[in-house]
């Protein structure tokens, strides 16, 4: 794509407008509807939280074709195609009876639709929209996310306890299908023919998902970001119920986690900055840090817990949630090429699902348990250390 400058901002701003909208209501404006769906259709909230979680499985497992799709066949046509995909699936779980019908709706449907329209591909675009700032150009684009994000629970929330849950769906099914002109006028029909990588790497910018796996480098990133985003996950989830638990009133509790979203997009930002000024030898060395950084900050909880203890996780995770994809997917665009950032990117995304499903049923276990949250904390610790061992091992090579 050659775009002008201006153009390529307002993709990448575009870009963010859209992930809030979509992807924001499925994972954060969704918590206005689990009580009254569970209400509605007269089972318990861990059902409609199963379907959550069967939603994210579903994610994760269709990420590598959306990829290895926009790859292919350009952005446009799988963007417009998951955005009518979510439309009918709201659509679907507004009139859904059954814990079935919630389950397929939500999980093959809405869950799909997003993955396909709001995520993968829309970060496809970014890459080479501004090639030469990538850092800051996801960094804004994640940081307008976060924005929209941010003030769409409120006004779902105000929708469902107004018109209902379900109408409320119907509503969101409405926007998304009217933002639908968005990408069919704005994103390139063609398949996108890649810039070079700013600092290209000496791997071939060619070939699909099986010589991507066959390459090492790619399971050290994996497993690096598998591993952090399961720690941000699962404290996370468990967030809320840490702060009350050690004397915090809920609304409290709720700005507080409401805060560390804010504090996302400063850190973005400055992530960004630094990694397109950073030669990219030291971008894995950089994450490792922020990594060994997070795990002292959890760990001081699992040793001393105390307000001051809590309020550090909370800063931990706002740099945990910030700062490590913006690196992560500059490192994937220099080593494997913009050609197949997208196939990488879906892998990527695959490979996070056992750990983002799994690392809060950990915590709650442990929790149920022991009582306490302090294990799980002391084992998400562990955990980013180990993290930041496999990214200090990644070495991006020398450029050609």
């Amino acid at each position: 794509m050659n775009l002008s400058p201006r153009r390529g901002w307002g993709l990448v701003t575009t870009t963010g407008i859209l992930t809030g909208f979509g992807h924001g209501f499925a994972a954060f404006a969704v918590s206005a509807l689990l009580k009254p769906i569970a209400v509605d259709l007269d089972t318990g909230r861990g059902a409609v939280s199963t379907a959550i979680g069967l939603g994210r499985l579903a994610s994760g497992v269709i990420s590598p074709v959306v990829g290895r799709l926009t790859d292919l066949s350009g952005a446009r046509p799988v963007v417009a195609m998951g955005m009518i995909l979510t439309a009918v699936g709201l659509v679907t779980l507004g009139m859904v009876r059954t814990e079935t019908g919630l389950n397929l709706a939500w999980s093959l449907l809405v869950s799909v639709g997003v993955a396909a329209g709001f995520t993968v591909a829309l970060d496809k675009i970014v890459v080479g929209a501004v090639p030469e700032r990538r850092g800051m150009a996801l960094a804004i684009r994640f940081s307008v996310a976060a924005v929209v994000s941010t003030l769409l629970v409120p006004l779902v929330t105000i929708l469902v306890e107004t018109i209902g849950w379900r109408q409320t769906c119907f509503v969101w099914a409405a926007i998304v299908l009217a933002l639908l002109p968005v990408p069919l006028l704005m994103f390139g029909a063609e398949r996108t023919d890649p810039h070079p990588t700013p600092r290209p790497h000496r791997v071939p910018d060619a070939g699909g998902v099986l010589d991507v796996l066959g390459r090492p480098v790619f399971w050290l990133i994996a497993f690096s970001f598998m591993a952090q985003a399961a720690v941000v996950t699962g404290l996370s989830v468990h967030l809320v119920a840490l702060m009350t638990d050690n004397g915090l009133a809920a609304p409290l509790a709720g700005t507080i986690f409401g805060a560390m979203i804010l504090l996302s997009i400063p850190v973005r930002l400055l992530a960004g900055q630094i990694a397109d000024r950073a030669p990219i030898a030291i971008l894995p060395l950089f994450l490792a840090g922020l990594l060994l950084f997070e795990a002292a900050a959890i760990a001081s909880f699992a040793l001393f817990p105390s307000f001051v203890t809590m309020l550090v996780i909370v800063v931990a995770l706002g740099i945990g949630a910030g700062a490590p994809t913006i690196v992560v997917l500059l490192l994937c665009a220099h080593l494997f090429g913009e050609s197949r950032f997208a196939t990488v990117q879906g892998s990527l995304m695959f490979f996070q699902v056992p750990g983002t499903m799994g690392a809060p049923i950990l915590a709650g276990l442990a929790y149920d348990r022991l009582g306490d949250y302090r294990a799980a904390t002391a084992f998400f610790a562990a955990t980013l250390i180990l993290a930041a061992v496999s990214m200090a091992l990644v070495r991006p090579g020398r450029p050609t």
